[in-house]
């Protein structure tokens, strides 16, 4: 059970050290002492206490994360485990995902993966790759990142597991995800983000619709006359350079391929998040691109529109499909 803070001041006796500073000391503790085991024993500690999302400030404050971090990277099993378990525990907090996700975290819970022959550590890998993937920080662009083409190989082994749980969680982990990186025969290859990993570099290919549209102000006069939207920011009110389409409108047309074309008539769209980088403007050519990276009854679509090579509009899509 998660705590209060009511709760916690109630088990605090009398003249006891408060949660915050109690981690504080825990932290020091471990940058201070040569002894492995009382590093193993302070690392279980930060670790149960993020368990509990009410410490998740305290254990940020002192730099825990940094502390589980260099555990991960430790030679010591014990070690190992306590950073990646804990790093798993804390992977829902928006700052805790942001630190996780930089690039050399990543490279470093991959590594874990690959290296490591301990079934616990395999567990709480896999538990944080999964974690990260459907956390609601998960942007697009960092998803190949995350679930890259050596990964998925690695967890498709460990579906194998003895362990029931390694197996359990590794295939569950490749049903949702597997797919994203199978070949799709005579459909252009893409390269993922995975690239930017100094050693690993993927070459991937999906099913994908490209296209190039210009905006015009008919259209856009038309799209705010159907919907009522007269923000001025859309109208001849405004100067060009300065004028903006509707994001509505981008993603009415994302919506007019997936219902037509990809995956095609019959398709519902249960649920997207998208964002708007950069300001799509009028009488600009528009590269919109939308790829079809998982395939099932619940797929999914990425799609992308750019304007001179500044994206405009990004995002994703679960789709039913139709029987």
């Amino acid at each position: 059970m998660f705590s209060s803070h009511a709760h916690l001041k109630k088990r605090t006796p009398e003249g006891g050290i408060p949660r915050p500073d109690y981690i504080e000391h825990l932290v020091e503790e471990y940058h201070t002492t040569t002894n492995i085991e009382a590093q193993e024993q302070v690392t279980a500690n930060l670790c149960n206490f993020a368990y509990d999302p009410i410490n998740w400030k305290y254990l940020k404050e002192v730099d825990a994360l940094g502390v589980f971090e260099e555990c991960a990277k430790s030679p010591n099993e014990r070690l190992q485990l306590h950073g990646i378990s804990a790093l798993c525990n804390m992977c829902f907090d928006s700052e805790t995902y942001k630190f996780i996700t930089k690039l050399e975290v990543l490279a470093l819970i991959h590594k874990l993966l690959h290296t490591t022959e301990a079934t616990d550590i395999h567990l709480n890998c896999i538990a944080l790759l999964y974690q990260l993937l459907i956390s609601d920080n998960c942007r697009p662009e960092i998803k190949n990142q995350i679930a890259a083409p050596y990964v998925l190989k690695k967890v498709t082994q460990l579906r194998n597991s003895p362990d029931p749980r390694v197996k359990n969680i590794a295939s569950l982990f490749c049903e949702d995800f597997g797919s994203r990186f199978e070949q799709v025969v005579d459909m252009k290859y893409v390269l993922t983000s995975a690239k930017r990993f100094k050693s690993q570099t993927a070459t991937i290919a999906f099913k994908e619709v490209k296209l190039v549209k210009r905006f015009s102000q008919m259209e856009l006069d038309r799209f705010s006359f159907l919907t009522g939207d007269s923000n001025p920011i859309h109208s001849v009110s405004t100067p060009s350079k300065e004028r903006k389409v509707h994001g509505a409108f981008l993603n009415a047309v994302v919506a007019g391929i997936i219902g037509t074309q990809l995956p095609g008539a019959g398709t519902i769209v249960l649920s997207q998040k998208f964002s708007f980088p950069n300001a799509c403007r009028v009488d600009v050519d528009t590269d919109i691109v939308v790829r079809l990276v998982r395939e099932r009854k619940i797929s999914l679509v990425e799609y992308e529109c750019s304007q001179n090579k500044k994206v405009v509009f990004i995002g994703e899509a679960k789709l039913l499909l139709k029987q």
